[in-house]
C-alpha cells in the first residue's frame, strides 16, 4: 500500500508505516459519525412530513418548484382510482392486474422509463401493495427500510410500527372511505391457502431471472408445499418457470447452517 499524501509505502521499512492501522481506524469513525449526522437529519425530515425519497410512488411526481414534497400526477391518477375502484366492486388483485395488462395499460416501471414499452406488467402484488399505501389518502410515508450499515447499500425492511408516517402533507387520490372499503373487500377474498402455515422462508426466497418473490403453494394429490415464480405464473412470455419443493429448500438451509 502507497499513499503520497501520508508518506506511506508498506513495501519498504518505516516507522511511518506504524501509524497506519491506526489511521485507518479514525478515518472509519469519521464516517461512521458522519452517517449518523445523515441518517438523524433524514430521519427529522421524514417526521415533518418532506419527501426524502428518489422517486414519489406511482400517482404522484415531484413538486415543480418546492422541494421535498410530491404533487398529483394527473398521467397516472385516474389510473389508480381505477385501481381502488375496481377492489370496490369486488375484483381481486390478481383480476385488476389481468384486466389492467388486458388493456395495455403501462405498469408503474414502464411508465416511469425503467423497462422499455410493453415489457413490464401488472401483477397482483403490485396492486395489493397499492391498495394498502397510506400515500393514496393524503399520508407521508417513509422508512419502510434501513441501511444495514454505511458501509454496505443492503437495506432490509422494517416493520409498518417503525414506519414514519405523518398524515395529510399532500392531496389525495382517494378517500378514508374508498381506502377503508376496497381493504376490507381484499381481505374478505383471501383464503387461508397453506394451512396456517407460516414458512421461515416468508418474503426471502426471490426468482434468480426476474428477481421478484416466489409464491408458496401446494402442489400435487399430496398437497406438497412448493415455491413458484410468481411472474411466470402470472404471465408465461414475462419469466422462465422456476420452482423449487418447500422441504428441498429446508434441507438445504439446514444442512448449510448445521455445516
Amino acid at each position: 500500500y502507497i499513499s503520497l499524501l501520508d508518506g506511506i509505502d508498506t513495501g519498504v521499512d518505516s516507522s511511518a508505516n506504524e501509524i497506519t492501522p491506526f489511521r485507518a481506524i479514525m478515518n472509519d469513525m469519521y464516517a461512521k459519525d458522519i452517517s449518523k449526522k445523515i441518517s438523524s437529519v433524514k430521519r427529522d425530515k421524514q417526521r415533518k412530513g418532506l419527501f426524502i425519497g428518489g422517486k414519489p410512488v406511482y400517482g404522484y411526481q415531484m413538486h415543480p418548484a418546492e422541494k421535498n414534497k410530491i404533487v398529483v400526477d394527473e398521467g397516472a391518477a385516474p389510473v389508480v382510482r381505477r385501481i381502488f375502484r375496481l377492489a370496490l366492486e369486488g375484483l381481486s388483485c390478481r383480476q385488476i392486474a389481468a384486466q389492467l395488462n388486458a388493456e395495455g395499460i403501462p405498469s408503474p416501471g414502464c411508465y416511469a422509463g425503467l423497462y422499455p414499452s410493453g415489457t413490464g406488467q401488472w401483477s397482483g402484488e403490485r396492486i395489493s401493495e397499492m391498495l394498502q399505501n397510506e400515500t393514496y389518502i393524503g399520508n407521508m410515508v417513509q422508512g419502510r427500510r434501513r441501511k444495514v450499515s454505511y458501509k454496505s447499500k443492503k437495506c432490509i425492511r422494517q416493520l409498518p410500527e417503525d414506519w414514519v408516517v405523518v398524515e395529510g402533507t399532500h392531496e389525495p387520490l382517494v378517500t378514508q372511505e374508498v381506502f377503508d372499503g376496497a381493504n376490507e373487500k381484499i381481505l374478505s377474498r383471501r383464503r387461508d391457502t397453506t394451512d396456517n402455515f407460516v414458512s421461515p422462508f416468508a418474503g426471502l426466497v426471490k426468482c434468480g431471472t426476474c428477481g421478484k418473490a416466489l409464491g408458496l403453494r401446494f402442489w400435487g394429490r399430496e398437497k406438497h408445499r412448493i415455491y413458484i415464480c410468481t411472474t411466470y405464473a402470472h404471465n408465461t412470455k414475462a419469466c422462465t418457470d422456476h420452482r423449487i419443493f418447500y422441504e428441498d429448500l429446508y434441507k438445504a438451509v439446514l444442512a448449510d447452517i448445521q455445516y
